[in-house]
Order: C-alpha cells, then sequence, then structure tokens
C-alpha cells in the first residue's frame, strides 16, 4: 500500500522563497496526498503564487487568513496558523501515515519524503523525523548544528499515531522542542536523518535577537528546564553570535519566569525527565556517564 501524507505550511509574506518550496514539493519522488498552505495574513504576492500552483495541483489547498495581522511572533502563532488548516480540512477524520509541517522559505532534497516514509516504515518506534538544516546565509550555505534526536520545527514529520499520542503541536513558543520531549517521554524515537533542507530565511532572521532571547528563557522555564540547565544554556549563548547579547537574553528571560513562578506547560514528572534527559546529554559531552532511568526518576 503506497504511503500517504500529509503538509500543512503556515506562509506569512513569503513571496521572496515560497517558489523554492513549492518546486521542491511538486518534484518529490513521493507526491503527498494533500498539502494545505495557509496564507497567514500576507500583504505581498504569496497568495497569489500559490494559487498559480493549486490551479495545476488539486492536491494543493489555500487558504487566506485575512482576519490575521502580517506580524511575525516566534511559536505560538505559527502553530495557530498551522491549526488553521488542519481544523478546516478535519485532518483528524483523514487517512495518513505521518503529517508534515513545512516551512515555505525551504528547498528539499527530491527524495526527501521518499525517505521519510522509508524510516517511518522500518522502524515502528520512530515517531518523527526529518533532515537536517542548511542556512543560506549572504549566498553560502551553513550547516546548523543541532543534537541528533532534535528535528527543526520547519521541516517536522510525524507518525500518525505519535501524533496522537502526544496530543498535537502546542501554541507555545518551545513547541518543536516540546513535542519531541513529549515523544520521547512515551516511548517513541526521535531521529534527524541524511537530508540536506536548504533554509533561504536564516533562523530567526526576522527577529530581534536580545528579545527572541528573553522569550526563548521564558520558554525554557514554562517548558520544564531547571535553573542549572538554564545557568549553561545561557552560558553556551554567550559564544553565539551576536555575542553576549543572546546568552544575557536567556538568562534574563529565565530568571524573570523563575522569580515571578511563572506558570509552566509541563507537569513535575515530565519536567524530571526533561531535565534528567538534558543532564545526560551534557554529562555525556564532557565525558561522564549517567545511567539513571529518566522516565522512573
Amino acid at each position: 500500500m503506497k504511503t500517504k501524507y500529509i503538509i500543512i505550511t503556515p506562509a506569512l509574506n513569503e513571496e521572496k522563497y515560497i517558489r523554492y518550496t513549492l518546486e521542491s514539493v511538486v518534484n518529490q519522488t513521493l507526491k503527498p496526498f494533500m498539502w494545505i498552505i495557509v496564507n497567514d495574513g500576507s500583504t505581498d504576492l504569496t497568495g497569489q503564487i500559490v494559487r498559480e500552483y493549486t490551479k495545476k495541483y488539486g492536491w494543493i489547498k489555500l487558504i487566506n487568513n485575512v482576519h490575521n495581522t502580517n506580524i511575525r511572533e516566534a511559536g505560538s502563532k505559527v502553530v495557530r496558523a498551522f491549526y488553521i488548516g488542519y481544523n478546516y480540512y478535519k485532518i483528524w477524520d483523514k487517512e495518513y501515515d505521518f503529517i508534515v509541517k513545512l516551512d515555505a522559505d525551504l528547498t528539499l532534497p527530491q527524495n526527501y519524503f521518499e525517505e521519510i516514509a522509508k524510516s517511518f516504515k522500518n522502524n515502528a518506534r520512530l515517531g518523527l523525523c526529518g533532515g537536517y538544516c542548511v542556512n543560506e546565509i549572504n549566498g553560502i550555505l551553513v550547516k546548523e548544528k543541532s543534537p541528533s534526536y532534535h528535528i527543526r520545527g520547519a521541516f517536522k514529520a510525524i507518525r500518525r499515531e505519535c501524533w496522537i499520542d502526544i496530543g498535537g503541536f502546542k501554541p507555545i513558543l518551545g513547541w518543536d522542542g516540546l513535542d519531541e520531549m513529549t515523544a520521547l517521554y512515551k516511548g517513541w524515537e526521535t531521529k534527524t536523518l541524511s537530508l540536506e533542507v536548504i533554509h533561504h530565511r536564516p533562523t530567526a532572521s526576522a527577529y530581534n535577537s536580545f528579545g527572541l532571547a528573553k522569550q526563548h528563557g521564558m520558554a525554557n522555564y514554562k517548558n520544564g528546564g531547571n535553573f542549572f540547565l538554564a545557568l549553561v544554556r545561557a552560558l553556551v549563548r554567550m559564544f553565539q553570535k551576536p555575542y553576549f547579547i543572546v546568552g544575557i537574553g536567556f538568562f534574563l528571560g529565565y530568571f524573570k519566569a523563575f522569580m515571578k513562578r511563572y506558570e509552566k506547560n509541563v507537569n513535575d514528572e515530565f519536567a524530571k525527565f526533561i531535565n534528567c534527559f538534558h543532564t545526560q546529554r551534557l554529562l555525556k559531552k564532557i565525558g561522564l556517564t549517567y545511567d539513571k532511568n529518566c522516565v522512573n526518576s
């Protein structure tokens, strides 16, 4: 039986890049059952460009969310746009093997989804997977550093059963890390595959670095991160461009949430798992072992 998958793409003012993504998908060796593109309040030609393709390919669907403002907001806004497409076409009633959240500024290898399908077929416990990100910066391709378990939210594929088990995406900043932690907590595997995905808009280029770093710090607290690991993350970010600014912003955001005891998005048991998981990774990097069973901690 042929693999069936569904793509949902939130798009906001992507006229400069969206043809890359459109051409990448229509030329896939394994094409989607349905591709829903949510034009999320664009004021440029994004909608018109997509409309050209809907006339050629019946499986491409366009939704114009005209009630939305054309302001970028990290995290929650893109998930809300995703669910506009998900709910409009009642995806929960559709038969499919995996669902994909795909950004509108990417170039995918021609066999991208064929390889995704093979990976799911070959490993019944694989819940989430995707390629690795290469950012196009001033015409130069730079590979983005990322741990092997983490799949960028820009091109994330999720097995249907895993999607149901983790309850889908949460409309919060940090959703594309929390979904993976939830999957791992519930016994699924996640994996980055050897598939290069070119990201034409550099990661976070549309946001203020310091302000976004503060938001990420607050999100880290709300998503269960403990103080020690937050401090480590802040120190690591000190040595990332723009130097010091991102690290300071992250720590200030975390510290504010910590002092004001912001409401968390996870319960205590899940938070313990998250911190145990990342502590194991940290100790492994410095050559130490930590064999504690995180799930039963």
